[in-house]
């Protein structure tokens, strides 16, 4: 007898299930190699053959889910998840603010080996394109959330813009510069001027 509809579509379900959960495997296992080679040796003399021969995965698979090893890194940023909200004072009024500096910083902490690595060559570009746009992304909602955004207003795209290159660039300085600092004393720094203007208190962060 043929499927009656609710069936047929509870089977559809379960196998385009099946196939997430597949590939998803594949995509945790190459990211995981990936990590590995880069603990290993230099980000640049890792090659997409050096992934396949370690994971074996099939070369086919490995272009069906990513372009290049840059694109590769860049899925990475998923597995930290997405900055959270938290409310603070600014300005002397309590605010709902995203908590972008303690996730870019916290993450980068926890794995300052890699980061380091993928900055050791051409990785640096997608890494930082790839930073860029999920920062801007979830400050621009996030501003939009708290009536701060309108897409016809040029200043708020600055205001988005100018926090985000703010950001970047510190957390640059800081990858750049062997991590002088603990990320909870960039993030308490970085809060601090952003949210009321406020230069650090002496000594935090250390010089």
């Amino acid at each position: 007898m043929p499927h009656s509809a609710p069936a047929h579509k509870a089977d559809q379900s379960c196998s385009s299930q099946r196939h997430l959960l597949r590939s998803q495997r594949t995509r945790d296992l190459l990211l995981d190699h990936m990590y590995r080679l880069a603990l290993e040796k230099d980000y640049g003399e890792i090659t997409v053959q050096d992934l396949l021969d370690r994971s074996g995965v099939a070369r086919s698979t490995f272009y069906a889910h990513f372009r290049d090893k840059e694109d590769l890194i860049a899925a990475g940023y998923e597995i930290i998840g997405m900055p959270t909200t938290r409310v603070t004072e600014v300005q002397g009024d309590e605010r709902e603010v995203l908590d972008v500096s303690t996730w870019l910083f916290g993450a980068t902490e926890r794995h300052a080996a890699l980061t380091t690595s993928f900055f050791s060559g051409e990785g640096q570009r997608v890494v930082l394109a790839h930073l860029e746009n999920i920062l801007v992304v979830q400050v621009r909602e996030h501003y939009r959330k708290q009536g701060m955004y309108s897409p016809a207003h040029l200043r708020d795209e600055v205001a988005v813009r100018s926090f985000v290159g703010a950001l970047l660039g510190l957390w640059l300085w800081w990858v750049r510069h062997d991590y002088p600092g603990s990320a909870q004393d960039m993030t308490e720094a970085f809060d601090s001027l952003m949210n009321n203007g406020q230069w650090p208190a002496p000594g935090a962060p250390p010089e």
